[in-house]
This record gives structure tokens, C-alpha cells and sequence, in this order.
């Protein structure tokens, strides 16, 4: 009895890694970011009056091409950008959501999300940005919630207001906006 005790112990951890559910955005080899041209940057420091040059910085697939752009604003207050992917299967004609997430640091920070559907031919739609600032503590953050989250809803995509427990996970939401997702493309509830 001890033997299979342990040995359900043991396999528990393994069996829960190939079960799944796809219920969060996880870091992902599948896209990456370019790094700001050093030549740009020189100029943009170099050119304390007039900022005017965008800094682009590109998002890109495995195979080198090009996804997005994006232009950082402010670099001397830019403090990174990161990439994470949920898998999903409960939105029609979409197979993936990739969320770029960019922070901007003062005394507080400012975090800017854009997420992209990426539909079952490898079309990307990018839905509208996010944006919300960030003080001490787990305070409540702006965020799109698809189906297949924790408070998601069936054919929904929803930006909420979510309040996050003392271990930053979402412990609770405030619907702000209701997206209804068609198959091709998204309308917003009034």
C-alpha cells in the first residue's frame, strides 16, 4: 500500500504537467524581441533637446520575420519588454494569443500590453492596448481575460480591472469592457 501511495505521489507532479489546461499566459521560445539598435540609442542620448527619431524595437517569429513593431517612448524610462503566449482552443478560428507586455519605470511603473490573436491560418489581429500603473504592492491591474482564464467567458474577450492576492495571482475581476469575438473579428459590447 506505501509502495503505491508513493508511487501516485511520485507520478502526480509528471501527470499534471501533460494534463494541462491551457488556463495562462507562459513564456514562449516561439517569438522574440530585437534588441534597440545601438546607433539609434547613441543618437537618442546624444540628442538631449530634440527626441524626435522612434526607437523601434521588433517582435518576430522563429523564423526571423517580422510580426510587429513597436516604438519604445521614453528610453531613458524603459525598463524591458517581455513575451508570453496562451494556448486556446475555445475561441473560434483562434489557436493562440501572444501578449507583449512593456514597463516603463519613475517612481511608479507604467505597463503597456498588446495582445494579438493569431487565427488558425497564422493571421495576427491585435486587439486595443491595455494600459495601467503600478505603485507598491499588489494592486489592481488592467488586463484582457480570454474564455479559457479564470473568469474568462465563453466567446468573450474582457478587460478587467483584477485584483491580485498577496501572491500576485488575479483573485478577483471587474468587467470594464465586453469584446464579442465573431471568428474574424472582435466587436465591442454597448
Amino acid at each position: 500500500m506505501k509502495k503505491i501511495l508513493l508511487g501516485i505521489l511520485i507520478l502526480l507532479p509528471l501527470l499534471e504537467s501533460f494534463s494541462q489546461t491551457n488556463n495562462d499566459f507562459k513564456e514562449s521560445n516561439e517569438y522574440y524581441l530585437t534588441e534597440i539598435d545601438s546607433i539609434v540609442a547613441e543618437n537618442y542620448w546624444n540628442n538631449n533637446t530634440n527626441k524626435t527619431e522612434p526607437i523601434l524595437r521588433y517582435l518576430k517569429d522563429q523564423d526571423g520575420k517580422i510580426i510587429t513593431k513597436f516604438d519604445i517612448s521614453e528610453l531613458e524610462f524603459y525598463s524591458g519588454s517581455s513575451i508570453k503566449v496562451l494556448s486556446i482552443d475555445n475561441l473560434k478560428n483562434i489557436t493562440q494569443i501572444i501578449h507583449l507586455q512593456s514597463s516603463y519605470d519613475a517612481c511608479c511603473t507604467n505597463y503597456y500590453s498588446n495582445y494579438f490573436l493569431k487565427t488558425e491560418n497564422g493571421k495576427l489581429i491585435e486587439l486595443p492596448e491595455v494600459e495601467y500603473l503600478h505603485c507598491d504592492g499588489p494592486t489592481p491591474i488592467k488586463e484582457l481575460r480570454f474564455p479559457n482564464q479564470k473568469f474568462g467567458k465563453k466567446n468573450q474577450i474582457l478587460l478587467t480591472k483584477s485584483t491580485l492576492n498577496k501572491d500576485y495571482k488575479v483573485e478577483s475581476v471587474e468587467i470594464i469592457k465586453t469584446y464579442f469575438w465573431d471568428g474574424e473579428k472582435i466587436i465591442l459590447e454597448k
